[in-house]
């Protein structure tokens, strides 16, 4: 770190926190993470919803390992009413563990693990849910670019505010959706009720989407990491 010209970290946030750069913020540039923005096949989205006929569908992907909280996802589906179907996609050690959390709730018809999902239907899904919920409770979450794929499609977000994590800079709240603390499912639920009211969903949709291409889009990455060489010359 002494020796470096510049720091680069992807979030302000994770920069300004990090225990170990507090001497060197002088040197630290914040580089968000770029993609390129995903285009859902808009007949393949209608098929999948038309599985959930007259759901509001939560979709969130990740591996089924602690740092995700997703136990607080499946709790938060207690306080949905029966129009509403949280879609977790991924696999990983705690699949059993969640199922089962998932049965003694009885909440089998509102929240149901997708196992692993191939890149090909990704992009489907995205398209097809309402909302992307992003549950994550420790800093290993640092940026979460499952955020910036949802919004890309248009999809408000709604995330954690993850202490010394990137996450809740993302997904700017009340633009782009909205962040809640940390471990409360009752939070969760709530957020993403607000967030699909008819009076919020057309600006948090717009907002979502007007955040992507304003800060996430992989030409602005690659704009700004050649920008950076450049100014060290």
């Amino acid at each position: 770190l002494k020796r470096a010209d510049a720091i680069v970290g992807t979030t302000p946030i994770y920069l300004a926190e990090s225990p170990f750069l507090q001497d060197f913020q002088d040197k630290t540039i914040c580089l968000p993470i770029g993609i390129e923005g995903i285009h859902p096949d808009d007949e393949k989205a209608q098929a999948l919803r038309d599985q959930y006929p007259g759901k509001k569908i939560i979709f969130s992907l990740g591996r089924l390992v602690p740092y995700k909280g997703y136990r607080y996802l499946v709790e938060a589906a207690s306080y949905f009413p029966d129009d509403y179907v949280v879609l977790i996609g991924g696999s990983g050690p705690l699949k059993e563990e969640h199922q089962a959390m998932i049965d003694s709730l009885g909440l089998g018809d509102k929240v149901k693990l997708l196992g692993f999902v191939p890149d090909e239907m990704m992009s489907t899904l995205y398209g097809a849910c309402d909302v992307f919920c992003l549950s994550s409770v420790q800093k290993t979450e640092a940026f979460a670019i499952v955020q910036i794929e949802a919004m890309s499609c248009g999809k408000p977000v709604v995330a954690t505010k993850i202490p010394e994590s990137g996450v809740s800079w993302v997904n700017a709240d009340g633009e782009s959706g909205v962040n809640v603390e940390i471990e409360n499912p009752e939070a969760i639920a709530g957020a993403i009720q607000t967030v699909l009211s008819p009076d919020n969903y057309t600006r948090f949709s717009a907002g979502a989407l007007r955040r992507f291409n304003e800060n996430f889009l992989d030409s602005r990455m690659i704009d700004g990491c050649l920008k950076i060489y450049s100014d060290l010359r």
